[in-house]
């Protein structure tokens, strides 16, 4: 145990509380895992499915800005339909969902738009399956240049209120070394949900952040040991983000 007037060693100190809600939350907790380091799952967002209508239209193509949208596609039709997505990971859960013709841009919604206009004619219609609220100046902007866009809404992203109890204990013991945003939802709810008490523990702690984007919220909600931003928006540079004392 731990005096009261030492601080955790860097044994003690391994943990990482990662952010994400599933189903990227058990891959990212195994990752972490694997380098010697302690996961602690405190998934802040809550993600409830919506069934998907798109009656006569039929795509050319189906455009991901999200992992979380391959869930409501299930209707076979769909899986020989070119399938354009953001980045690699959600590229292997559209692939095991059963599309067979996917390409994946590198990693952000800029990247996805370019690859759709390097790859598909003006006139193409697209099918935008996003989360609510998301996905709206994607379809304006593919609309402006021709493209025939139906953006319709495949899930909905509620914040969770509160950090589980394994995140707060371990906060509370001093020891988790680093926390993992992957989005700037996931930062503005993690923020939202701290008590005064817990914030002031995070001078202790290093945030991990997926791009500029989320250490801007991360930097104005919260006082941090550091910020380190991903070299790129993926998960292998966000593990290399992460410390390397452990045991």
């Amino acid at each position: 145990m731990n005096s009261r007037n030492q601080p955790p060693s860097p044994a003690m100190r391994a943990g990482v509380i990662v952010t994400r809600p599933p189903p990227g939350l058990a891959p990212t907790m195994a990752a972490v895992a694997a380098r010697g380091l302690h996961p602690v799952a405190a998934p802040m967002l809550r993600v409830r499915q919506c069934a998907l209508s798109i009656g006569t239209f039929r795509p050319d193509a189906i455009v991901l800005t999200s992992g979380q949208a391959v869930g409501s596609l299930t209707d076979p039709q769909l899986h020989d339909i070119p399938c354009y997505v953001v980045g690699a990971a959600t590229a292997r859960r559209a692939r095991a969902a059963g599309f067979v013709h996917v390409t994946a841009a590198s990693g952000t919604a800029d990247d996805l738009t370019a690859l759709l206009q390097a790859a598909m004619s003006p006139t193409s219609r697209l099918l935008l399956a996003v989360g609510q609220g998301y996905g709206q100046d994607m379809a304006v902007a593919l609309r402006g240049q021709g493209y025939r866009v139906l953006r319709r809404c495949v899930y909905i992203v509620r914040p969770a209120t509160c950090l589980p109890p394994d995140a707060v204990a371990a906060l509370q013991a001093g020891q988790v070394a680093a926390v993992m945003f992957y989005s700037t939802r996931t930062a503005e709810a993690f923020i939202a949900a701290l008590t005064p008490a817990l914030a002031s523990l995070l001078v202790a702690v290093e945030a991990i952040a997926m791009s500029d984007g989320v250490a801007a919220v991360l930097g104005a909600g919260a006082r941090w040991d550091g910020i380190r931003v991903a070299a790129r928006p993926d998960q292998d540079a966000m593990l290399d983000c992460l410390p390397h004392d452990a045991p």
